[in-house]
């Protein structure tokens, strides 16, 4: 399952309210961010991918996916079309309700199905390397773990969570023990704790100690098991989500052709009856990150197991991500200009990236590590090391009368 959701708002204007991340081609790839993470995990998938959306971008990622929004216009029968199944979320309440209804949908199909959950909007350069860890996740997942995906670091990085291995081998004694099976085989070793975004100083010595990788935000989990350790630890949100299974899931219609047109009525009728249930129950469920829902908790039980990878991985979750995936085929001294959307651009001596399609012609000269973005209503200009400040001048545009630039 892929959830879609954010604002996107550090890389504006390029990303909108309307328009989010998950949905650009941020790379000048010919694939938006949500197709390319969903075209690199269908080869681990045995069922059509759930994506969990916000209800304002459903019917824009189910023109991009071919797919159609769950609800007034088709079921979510398992077997009814191999593309993937959008959901609409009524209003954010962050990743823990998303993954978890995503679950109770997979629950109630198979009660045995395991699910992985995959962020919409990052990148993956080695696609292998991510499959080999997938399988390593499902085997670990499989003996009652709740497995992340650990990304080996390149770097000190202050803008990412980290994953903290524990020091005991996965299959040896002491506090972290617990009655789940060994781990010996998977590839995957016990979690000690989850860790919030450190400070430069605290991310050289994660890098140098070797004990931590970055968190990427995936996790692997049987449906079942993720949803029992979520009513221990929030019951409403756990009984919520599968109360909205139990209306959104029903048999696959029946094949009796003189009755089609009173099994399409009856159809419709079924999914105006669960579209009721989920906009009922949605707004009562607990607005929560799955980390600090069941990540943090179970990995304080031993319950949860990460498998390390190095995948080639990026969030790109500023300009400054990009930029450092766009430069890296700079010349020798690492000074370019990198265009997307051909602009036409002339420079001197400048490190730079580029988006848009100006008829204008963008000179530059002696800048080092700039971001230039020009669209129809807007030209940003950034640094690289201011690039995680643009969120908050987007949120202070309300205040200077450009709300309508969101």
């Amino acid at each position: 399952m892929v959830p879609a959701g954010g604002a996107g708002t550090r890389l504006w204007p390029l990303s909108r309210a309307d328009r989010p991340k998950f949905l650009l081609d941020p790379l000048g790839q010919g694939r938006s961010l949500l197709q390319a993470t969903l075209a690199r995990v269908e080869p681990s998938a045995d069922r059509p991918a759930i994506v969990v959306t916000g209800a304002r971008h459903a019917q824009a990622v189910a023109a991009q996916l071919g797919s159609r929004v769950a609800g007034a216009e088709g079921a979510v029968g398992a077997g009814s079309d191999a593309r993937p199944r959008i959901l609409r979320e009524p209003s954010p309440r962050n990743s823990m309700p998303a993954i978890a209804l995503a679950a109770a949908l997979a629950e109630a199909e198979d009660p045995d199905a395991v699910i992985g959950s995959f962020p919409a909007d990052h990148l993956v350069g080695d696609e292998a390397a991510l499959t080999r860890a997938i399988a390593a996740a499902r085997a670990a997942a499989a003996r009652g773990y709740l497995v992340t995906i650990g990304i080996e670091p390149t770097r000190a990085a202050t803008g990412f969570g980290y994953i903290e291995r524990a020091d005991e081998a996965p299959d040896a004694g002491g506090p972290l023990a617990q009655p789940l099976p060994s781990l010996a085989g998977t590839g995957a070793q016990r979690v000690a704790s989850f860790v919030e975004k450190p400070d430069a100083e605290r991310a050289a010595r994660y890098l140098a100690g070797g004990r931590h990788l970055w968190n990427a935000g995936i996790f692997v989990a049987g449906a079942r098991e993720l949803l029992d350790a979520l009513a221990a630890q929030i019951p409403p949100l756990a009984a919520g989500v599968r109360r909205i299974a139990a209306a959104r899931v029903r048999d696959e219609p029946r094949e009796h052709p003189g009755d089609r047109d009173g099994d399409q009525v009856a159809d419709r009728a079924a999914d105006r009856a669960a579209d009721r249930v989920l906009e009922e129950v949605w707004p009562t469920l607990t607005s929560i990150a799955i980390d600090h829902a069941l990540a943090e908790p179970l990995a304080a039980q031993g319950r949860v197991a990460v498998v390390p990878a190095d995948l080639d991985w990026d969030d790109v979750g500023d300009f400054a991500a990009l930029a450092r995936q766009l430069r890296r085929t700079g010349d020798a001294e690492g000074r370019d200009v990198v265009v997307v959307g051909g602009a036409r651009t002339v420079d001197r001596d400048a490190h730079a990236t580029v988006y848009g399609s100006s008829q204008r012609p963008i000179a530059l000269v002696g800048v080092d590590g700039l971001s230039v973005v020009e669209t129809d209503d807007v030209l940003l200009i950034a640094a690289d090391s201011g690039a995680r400040d643009l969120a908050e001048l987007v949120a202070g545009l309300e205040d200077e009368g450009l709300a309508d630039l969101r």
